[in-house]
């Protein structure tokens, strides 16, 4: 198997867990996405196409989750038939929808599916009949304390499963991504008004 760079793209189907060498590029490379913009949009898009490289995900999502429910903000990759990049932004769906995992992202953990017989899988294929095999994960984007949305990556069946290692360093990414979020949300709300 040919040596690979620890920070390339592909460096997950070698690696056994993040380096402190990869660690560190990561965190480098989402602190420059948060910098490509100053609006909501244009900084999530970055942030999560960002770190769907970094993982070499299928596909990125960022959504926020208030009272209203969740709002998905920018889908990066493969996008199911009625997904787009920029969704409406009015448009919010239960949390009743995903217990379990709306459930493991308020207490802050984050969930790991990489099985089709998980209960995660189970309950997003629930919403999604056709939801593909693969792995995904999802954290808790949090901000000032509170769980303000989440950071969900996803891997077709080809790829190498996602890990532990893997939801913790999202999960860190997540954090350095929540630290901006009210400033955006901020800004945002002053646009609508």
């Amino acid at each position: 198997m040919p040596q690979q760079d620890e920070t390339s793209p592909d460096a997950f189907r070698y690696r056994k867990g993040w380096s402190t060498t990869a660690r560190r590029n990561a965190v480098d490379r989402v602190r420059v996405a948060l910098t490509k913009g100053t609006d909501l949009r244009t900084v999530s898009e970055s942030v999560a196409e960002t770190i769907g490289d970094l993982f070499t995900a299928k596909a990125c999502t960022i959504s926020l989750l208030d009272a209203r429910g969740y709002r998905d903000v920018v889908n990066i990759g493969a996008l199911a038939p009625n997904d787009k990049r920029f969704p409406d932004p009015d448009y919010y769906y239960d949390v009743e929808r995903f217990p379990l995992s709306t459930q493991l992202l308020m207490d802050g953990s984050g969930y790991l599916s990489t099985t089709t017989t998980s209960p995660i899988y189970k309950e997003y294929q629930g919403m999604w009949p056709q939801m593909p095999a693969g792995s995904f994960l999802g954290v808790p984007i949090i901000a000032a304390g509170e769980v303000r949305g989440e950071l969900y990556l996803a891997r077709g069946e080809e790829a190498p499963l996602f890990m532990n290692d893997d939801l913790e360093m999202a999960r860190d990414l997540a954090t350095q991504y929540g630290s901006v979020l009210p400033s955006l949300l901020s800004s945002e709300s002053q646009k609508d008004s």
